[in-house]
């Protein structure tokens, strides 16, 4: 199910002095199974582009098309496209409502109009997913601790089976062990058939998870292309206030202190590998 934005300009508040062009003139197309990292600096236009993606927002100028489907078109159902384009909010845990993770889990799934058999199904199946236990279906919401409440929040959406799940800072407060837990799960996505497209700061989980890199800054797009290409340009990157994984920056070290490695490496797996190369050829030292 690709998603295709052909000029598409997003304008807040048009005609007031305080209108913004949070979008201007972007056009791209996110092809079906891969895993898509979205970086840049605060104000670039990232939330906004993921919210035409699910027609939260709609553009002020040109064409946001899914699975074909455009979504400026009169008689377009949001509430079913918004089942197939899940989207996690940042801190999504503060939307949990109900008295038990089954209630909050459940409640995509009945909206759907789905049977108590499926519903159970559906339930059960999400929070295998996320790894939580089926005796948690019965607990409150409220006495988890922050990284349980943030995959319960990921279970509602995966409830609903998405076939596009796009995340957004998905972890933005954890602790080392639930930022962990979470990129661990994001990692599992794409081999459940889903497309995943992750909102980051983190340069390091971007590199580890994606299979492609869309830069955006004042709007725009700025860059598009795999981790290796994209954090090779580390001066371009630095610019637009972005910077790139640690990995990169201690390849790039050993190279200006003579290193005889490879400017590709963008994970720490990588990196460890090209330095052990190295290594065993002699010291890596030119």
């Amino acid at each position: 199910m690709p998603i295709t934005l052909s000029k598409v300009s997003h304008i807040y508040q048009p005609g007031t002095p305080y209108e913004w062009r949070a979008l201007d003139d972007v056009s791209l197309t996110v092809p079906d199974g891969q895993f898509w990292g979205i970086i840049g600096p605060t104000g670039s236009g990232k939330s906004t582009l993921i919210q035409h993606m699910n027609g939260l927002l709609r553009p002020t100028a040109g064409q946001v098309l899914v699975d074909g489907i455009d979504l400026s078109q009169r008689g377009v159902n949001l509430r079913q496209l918004r089942q197939k384009v899940g989207l996690v909010f940042q801190y999504a845990e503060h939307q949990l409502f109900g008295e038990t993770i089954f209630e909050d889990v459940a409640f995509g799934p009945r909206n759907m109009g789905l049977s108590a058999t499926e519903v159970e199904v559906r339930v059960a199946r999400a929070l295998e997913r996320v790894g939580l236990d089926p005796s948690f279906r019965s607990r409150s919401p409220f006495g988890l601790s922050g990284g349980q409440a943030r995959r319960v929040a990921l279970a509602g959406v995966l409830a609903m089976e998405p076939r596009v799940l796009i995340l957004d800072e998905p972890t933005a407060g954890l602790d080392p062990r639930g930022r962990e837990e979470i990129l661990a799960l994001a990692k599992t996505f794409p081999a459940l058939g889903m497309t995943v497209i992750l909102v980051s700061h983190s340069m390091d989980d971007v590199a580890e998870l994606a299979d492609q890199v869309l830069v955006m800054h004042r709007g725009g797009v700025h860059m598009l292309g795999t981790p290796t290409e994209l954090f090779s340009r580390r001066a371009e990157l630095e610019a637009i206030g972005l910077g790139v994984p640690a990995a990169a920056l201690l390849v790039d070290m050993l190279r200006q202190r003579g290193w005889d490695l490879p400017a590709d490496a963008v994970t720490m797996e990588q990196a460890v590998a090209r330095i052990g190369a190295a290594l065993g050829k002699g010291g890596g030292r030119r």
